[in-house]
């Protein structure tokens, strides 16, 4: 469907050369707004590689089977999305009125865990990373 170069190979081009030839030369304000673009460029190729990877949305939707269970899922709609927004908005209200506020654990805790995961895919992998280094998992 799409001819290559794809979206992701444009972005990381865009992304390398901003950083080496542009970047660089910024100075004061004007290179906190540049680090600020290549930050939003590095995280839109990462949203790329999400988007092509349906495991995250899975494991996400794992994590509400094991709070709401199966069938409570896939009631909540038709398309994966449509699923994470719906469920996703039970959660919140469900955290706003506290119905976890004395036992945040188990089913929930392992949802907001994932979900926390999940996001710091996107937004800071270096942060990830370095948790997962200094804090395994026990077996």
């Amino acid at each position: 469907m799409f001819e290559a170069p794809g979206r992701k190979a444009l972005i990381e081009t865009a992304l390398a050369a901003f950083q080496d030839d542009i970047l660089p030369a910024l100075d004061g304000d004007r290179k906190y707004l540049g680090l600020m673009i290549a930050s939003a460029l590095a995280t839109a190729a990462r949203e790329l590689d999400t988007d092509a990877d349906p495991g995250s949305i899975q494991r996400i939707l794992d994590g509400f089977a094991s709070l709401y269970g199966e069938d409570n899922v896939a009631r909540a709609g038709y398309e994966p999305e449509m699923k994470l927004d719906m469920l996703s908005r039970d959660l919140a209200r469900e955290l706003r009125e506290g119905l976890y506020d004395t036992a945040l654990t188990g089913p929930v805790h392992a949802l907001l865990t994932v979900l926390t995961e999940e996001k710091l895919k996107l937004s800071n992998p270096k942060f990830l990373a370095a948790r997962e280094y200094s804090q395994p998992t026990p077996n």
